[in-house]
């Protein structure tokens, strides 16, 4: 793709992100997002065909830039917990930065969840993948003992979701997706229960 294709496309996704963010997808239109441009809507239609598939592409920009956060500082760990507080409390951040555009997600997985995994299923096997290594750094620096890394990744980042689905079902909230009000109470418990998991793999 011509390097001016690409600047033009993550300008689209620059503006558009704020725009989702801000108003969320309902009260969003492409037509404002063309005018915040300075584009014709026939160009921004060029890139993207609806709102819908500009919304997706918004959502993995997003996703992409949390997870290049967590790649930065996995050059740097110093220890197996503070690697996987790092990764929970970025994970939180970004859903709190971008509430509205998270939000929307939601109803969108209940309406074609297939679609929805299509498109950021292959996120959460490289968050799996990340956990993977901070758990082998571990091992290699002998903080934790585990025959079975890959399992135990994927059983931390199990625990780690089902603490959403934990809060909203104690009727804190009625909702998908978490108020703002419950990101504080869930990220308490990603972090207590990363501990726990952690404590039970040390030598």
């Amino acid at each position: 793709m011509p390097k001016n294709v690409d600047i033009k496309r993550a300008k689209i996704l620059d503006v558009a992100k704020k725009r989702f963010a801000h108003f969320g997808m309902a009260k969003t239109t492409m037509a404002e997002i063309a005018k915040d441009l300075s584009f014709s809507k026939a160009l921004l239609y060029y890139y993207f065909p609806d709102k819908h598939s500009l919304y997706t592409a918004v959502m993995e920009h997003v996703i992409n830039d949390m997870m290049q956060k967590v790649e930065n500082y996995l050059t740097t760990i110093t220890t197996v917990e503070k690697a996987v507080i790092f990764m929970i409390e970025t994970r939180m951040d970004t859903f709190r930065e971008n509430y509205n555009l998270f939000e929307y997600s939601s109803s969108l997985f209940m309406q074609n969840p297939s679609e929805m995994y299509k498109n950021l299923g292959p996120f959460f096997e490289k968050e799996r993948d990340q956990y993977c290594r901070i758990l082998r750094i571990g091992i290699q620096n002998g903080e934790v003992i585990d025959e079975q890394v890959d399992e135990s990744a994927e059983l931390l980042l199990f625990g780690l979701m089902g603490m959403r689905a934990g809060v909203l079902s104690k009727g804190v909230n009625s909702f998908l997706f978490p108020s703002p009000n419950d990101f504080d109470r869930i990220l308490s418990k990603q972090k207590r229960l990363a501990h726990i998991f952690l404590r039970g793999l040390r030598p």
